[in-house]
Parts: structure tokens; sequence; C-alpha cells
């Protein structure tokens, strides 16, 4: 650019020759090309132009070359919106400066909005007297353009947090949101506002809002899914919480997720709360499982009364043969088989009262107890209906269970078992146990089959096997057997598994419980919480 302006008929120009500058308009250029950021100089009551190099790409393919030319002429797309700023420099030095300001100006043939920063400044002789006007430039379009669309981002964000916040304001889920290491409540919805007795949380961490949760390792969850970015999932979780009017605490059992709030560096800045207060449906099912069990007591009580009715009613007829018998050794040997068979009545009873006693601990017993037990209350009920009972036990390891938990779902399984080959010909009871490891969990167990030689079950009635107050057996089930049964077992971190056939060789049922043999539990019993 130094060349050109050597070469340029500045004599054409109210500048004049170029050996006839002053020294500020050749300090002044000499100043300008040696710059490296774009300069623009407005020379005289013109405004003659002359540039450093850094200008020439704001020029783009304007076809007038702005060296030497009147600043109204080439810049006449935009000199009304600039005159005033430019006089006001030149007459009376008031500097200017802005940023990110639209000028529009010539490019590619037509007049394309450009974004700017500027500054203009007076040049002064060295008599204080003002020469020219020192034009500092850059074009910031692509930086405004970014801008404007990280701001329309911004706002559409913006709106859809709004639209969020909404939803989540009506949503059937309780939400928070918790900000910093110290988890302070920003956001909560209702259901949240419901769960935690109606408090104000908004603004106060979960320590100053809901000091009762310190003690039950909640803050220590909070700060393990703040720090490790890893979330949490609760299920079936018990919570104490102190109403608002200070009444006493009360347990509520909740599913939620403590989910990481991540930042676009990826960064934890929160934890996102949300759930389900399940409170209801556990009691509700909870009273489902002893409805249950009191059915599942009246459909023994048959089976035992007809268990005990057999021996009695021997023993009566015993008593009566020895009261009348003349021979003393043959009266022993009467009143001897009726004091067996009052025997028998007594195990029945025992095992009865050992089958429906429910411990509040849970405790190891073997698979045989569990089977016999259970089998010893439907021996006439087998016997009757020609069912012939197959074992095969090789499991001798103790499992750790609530026993009345577990005999009862053995006794659901034999006694569907036994009601699903009332019409077949081939009727046949497989009990089996052995030791196996479940690979989902890595842990090693007890597993019990219970088979039987039945019609079958159908594929529909299989898909909804383990519904509650799903009946095949219509005015006689309750259709809460299966259900109440899996219950138990998941509680048990067992699994409770069915496949059936109804081909015309092989037919029948297999039901699988697998049981851990170390139950990880708290001291107390599940339903005891």
């Amino acid at each position: 650019m130094a060349m050109r302006i050597r070469a340029f008929p500045w004599e054409t120009t109210p500048l004049g020759p170029i050996d006839t500058w002053s020294s500020t308009l050749i300090n002044t250029v000499n100043l300008a090309l040696a710059a490296n950021f774009p300069v623009q100089l407005l020379w005289g009551s013109q405004f003659i132009i002359l540039h450093n190099d850094a200008w020439v790409p704001l020029l783009m393919d304007r076809k007038m070359d702005a060296l030497g030319q009147p600043g109204a002429v080439f810049w006449s797309e935009v000199w009304a919106l600039v005159e005033d700023e430019l006089h006001a420099v030149l007459e009376r030095g008031i500097s200017t400066s802005h940023r990110d300001i639209l000028l529009p100006v010539l490019r590619n043939g037509v007049v394309q909005d450009v974004y700017w920063d500027y500054t203009y400044n007076p040049v002064y002789t060295p008599d204080g007297e003002i020469v020219a006007v020192m034009n500092i430039s850059q074009d910031v379009t692509d930086a405004h353009m970014a801008n404007q669309k990280r701001h329309e981002a911004e706002v559409a964000l913006h709106a859809e947090r709004g639209r969020l916040l909404n939803v989540l304001q009506q949503s059937p889920i309780f939400f928070a949101l918790t900000e910093g290491p110290t988890h302070r409540f920003t956001m909560v919805n209702p259901l949240y506002t419901k769960l935690v007795g109606g408090r104000n949380v908004v603004g106060k961490t979960v320590s100053e809002s809901l000091p009762e949760v310190i003690e039950q390792g909640y803050i220590q969850l909070l700060d393990r899914v703040f720090h490790t970015g890893e979330p949490f999932l609760g299920t079936n979780a018990s919570v104490m919480l102190t109403p608002a009017d200070g009444e006493a605490p009360e347990e509520r059992i909740l599913d939620f997720v403590y989910q990481p709030l991540r930042e676009a560096d990826g960064s934890v800045s929160g934890i996102i709360v949300i759930g389900v207060d399940i409170t209801e449906r556990k009691q509700a099912e909870n009273a489902l499982l002893q409805n249950e069990k009191l059915a599942a007591v009246g459909r023994l009580a048959a089976s035992i009364a007809h268990e005990i009715n057999n021996p009695l009613e021997a023993v009566t007829n015993l008593l009566y043969i020895a009261r009348n018998s003349e021979n003393l050794e043959e009266a022993r040997t009467f009143l001897a088989t009726a004091d067996d068979e009052l025997r028998r009545v007594s195990a029945i009873a025992n095992q009865t009262l050992r089958f429906h006693r429910q411990s509040s601990r849970a405790a190891a017993v073997t698979c045989e107890s569990l089977i016999d037990n259970v089998l010893s209350i439907y021996t006439a009920r087998l016997s009757n209906a020609r069912i012939h009972v197959e074992k095969r036990k090789r499991a001798r390891q103790p499992v750790t269970c609530f026993e009345g938990d577990i005999r009862q779902v053995i006794n659901n399984l034999i006694g569907n078992a036994i009601d699903a080959m009332t019409a077949t010909d081939t009727r046949r009871l497989l009990l089996r146990s052995r030791d196996a490891t479940d690979w989902k969990s890595r842990r090693k167990g007890l597993v019990i089959t219970v088979a039987d030689t039945g019609t079958g079950i159908p594929a529909v009635t299989m898909a909804r096997i383990f519904e509650a107050f799903f009946t095949t057996k219509g005015i006689n089930g309750t259709g809460l057997g299966l259900w109440i049964s899996s219950e138990i077992v998941q509680r048990h971190q067992g699994r409770l598994s069915v496949r059936s056939s109804q081909l015309t060789e092989h037919h029948g049922t297999v039901f699988t419980l697998f049981l851990p043999y170390n139950l990880q539990t708290e001291a107390s019993h599940p339903r005891d919480k």
C-alpha cells in the first residue's frame, strides 16, 4: 500500500502533490501504514480517503478505488448515517466509538447489512488544528450473526424450559431441582410441595428445609450423585417426613431418581429429583396380601379339617371297641392304635401352626422342611385325587428367608398344580430342588421346581398369569395367589418363572422358584417396615 500511495496522482486531489504534504499528513499516513489493524484516514473538509493494507479486505470487490476519493463519493450508500459524526470530529474534536452497529455497505454489487466495531478520532497538527479523522474499523458481521443465533437459541431454550416447567408443574410425578454442592432448591412442582407437607423449600438447601432426612442418609446420596455424576435410582424407598404443621413424622414410600444436571462442558451443576409417591399403593398391596393370607387360611382349613377328621373318627371307633372289649390285651392294642392316630392329629396341628406362624426375622431353613411341611397339608387331597408325588432333593444348604412367606408361595404352587390335574388321566406332581446360580446377579441360591402333568396353560393366560385379580377359576379363585407369590419372591431378591405346554404327548406346567441363599435384607420383616 505504501508504493501505491507514492505512485498515486495526488495532485488531482485537494491534498496536492505528495512532496508538498505537511509533516502531520506524512507522519499520520506512516503511522496508519505501520498498523496491523484496519485504519482509514479521512483528510480535510472533503474527507479524502487514505488507508493501510489491513483495510483492503473491508472493501471487498468494490470496483472504485477508495484511495484519494472523497468520503461522500466512495461511501455514498452509508454517508448519510455517518456524516454528522464525522463533521463533529473534524470541527469540534468529538471522538465517537461504536460496537456491533449496523452500517449497510456495497458488496458484490448490492448493498448488504454489515455490522461494525469502529471509532472516529481527530488528527491534530502540532498547532492543535484538527485536519483529519482517523477511522479504525472491524467487520464483526460473522460474530454478530453467531451471537444472534446463540441468542435465538437461548430464547428458544428458555421457552422450551418454560414449557417443560409447565409440564412438570402439571405432571403426575413429583419434581425438584437443586443446584450447587449444598443442594439448594431452585424449582419444585406442586406434588413435591405436597410430599414435604406444604413447606416452602425454594431458595433453601435440603438440609435447611428438610432436616429430618439428614440422619436417613439422603444428603449423602445427593453428595454422591453430585460428585460422581452417576444417577441414583431408589425403589420402594422409605423416608420419614415431618409435616409443616409440626405433627409427628409420617413414613412415605417412594420410587425416585436423582439425576445429575450437566452443563455444556460436562460439569455437574445440580441434581434433578423426580419420582412417584407409592405409599397408598403399597398400603393397598399389603391389604391384599393380608386378605389373600386369610383366604389361604380358609382354603387350608378345609384340607386340615379333612386330615384331622379321619384319625379322630378312627379314634372314636377304637375307643368304643376298647371300652366294650373283654380282652385286656386286645383293649390295649386298640388304645395304642388310638394313641398313634392322636399323635397324627397332633403332628398335623403342629405343622399347621408352623405353616402360619410368621417370623419377624429372616431365618435359615432347608428346602426339605419347606416342601414336606406343605405336602403334609395336602396328603389326603393328593391321595383322593390319585396324584403320584415324585420328589428329588439335591439341595442341602439352608436358605435364609421369611419361612412363612415362602411356605405360602409353595402352597400356592402345589395347590394350583393339584387343581390343574383334575381333568387328566396321568397325574404326577414333581417336586425338585437343586443348587443354582442366577447369572444375572451372580448370586448362588436354591431352585425349587413344581411341575404337574395337567392340561397346560394357554398362551393368552400365560401373558397375564402374574396379574392381580386375574383368575381362571371363576368364583373359586381370587386372582391374587400368583401375584402375591411373585411379590413375595421379589422381596426375597428371587425369581419366579413359568413355562407350560398343551401338546398332546407332552402337556403340563412347570414353575421354577429361585431364592438366593443369603437374603440381603434388614432385620425386620418387609411387611413390618
